[in-house]
């Protein structure tokens, strides 16, 4: 199987759209450093930071850190994004839910998720329970919102169609609503996912002892730079594939929406 001039050229464009503007970022920066412009006392050459990325991948130091950071991440997400889901469905639907849930939805939803990190410490002590309990809050609204503007989007006209040709309350909602509100949806799993990782590592470096967030707060402790700059890339690197995933996902998920 051969490949056409047209899509290697194609492949080619697109992978310098997406490579290209870091390249130069990454350039700009080494120079500004060699050249004495920026002080690399405070900001290492990036040559440095990547072999120091390196060290730590193949001492297994980052991948150990990385580990743990994914398993409280994951466990909070799955359990704040599914029940998001499941509770924004069921209020979006039912009316007297909705007017009941919803004023509760909009004072809860201003409030500093992060600042709840010293209730959950009461209630669930040290380790991992905080820690997964904050991923999961933040997780939750996100999604909720999403899921509510959603279900809000669909036309009621294609409602209406459904139930003019037989449809009952249950077909409806799997075959119109819930199909029309998974756009939305995912791009409230996208959301949340950034949310998660962000609060997981800041959470960590607070009050964790292991996991990538710790590694943070003992490099800058330590003042150890190349450490703590290879760290962030490393969840820079993280972060896109967790995007990725969930656009995988939603590729998989939404046969719809694949030529979009």
């Amino acid at each position: 199987m051969t490949i056409s001039s047209g899509k290697l050229r194609a492949f080619a464009s697109s992978v310098l759209y997406n490579v290209g503007p870091i390249v130069a970022v990454l350039l700009l920066w080494e120079l500004s450093v060699r050249s004495g412009l920026i002080r690399a006392f405070f900001l290492p050459p990036v040559s440095d930071v990547l072999v120091q990325l390196w060290e730590s991948i193949t001492s297994g130091q980052l991948p150990a850190a990385f580990l743990v950071t994914t398993k409280r991440m994951l466990i909070g997400y799955i359990i704040g994004a599914g029940s998001a889901i499941v509770f924004g469905l069921l209020i979006g639907i039912f009316r007297p839910l909705r007017n009941f849930f919803y004023p509760i939805v909009a004072a809860v939803y201003p409030l500093p998720k992060i600042a709840m990190l010293s209730i959950f410490i009461v209630v669930f002590g040290v380790g991992d329970p905080p820690i997964i309990a904050s991923v999961a809050i933040s997780s939750f609204f996100p999604v909720l919102l999403n899921t509510l503007t959603g279900l809000r989007s669909i036309d009621p006209i294609l409602i209406k169609a459904a139930e003019d040709l037989g449809a009952n309350r249950f077909q409806v909602t799997t075959k119109v609503v819930l199909p029309g509100s998974l756009p939305m949806i995912f791009t409230g799993l996208r959301q949340s996912s950034a949310v998660a990782l962000i609060v997981v590592v800041a959470v960590e470096m607070y009050i964790g002892q292991s996991g990538v967030g710790y590694l943070l707060s003992w490099a800058t402790e330590f003042f150890k730079i190349n450490l703590l700059y290879a760290n962030l890339f490393a969840i820079g690197i993280f972060g896109i594939l967790v995007f990725r995933l969930v656009d995988f996902i939603e590729y998989i998920a939404l046969p719809w929406a694949r030529e979009r």
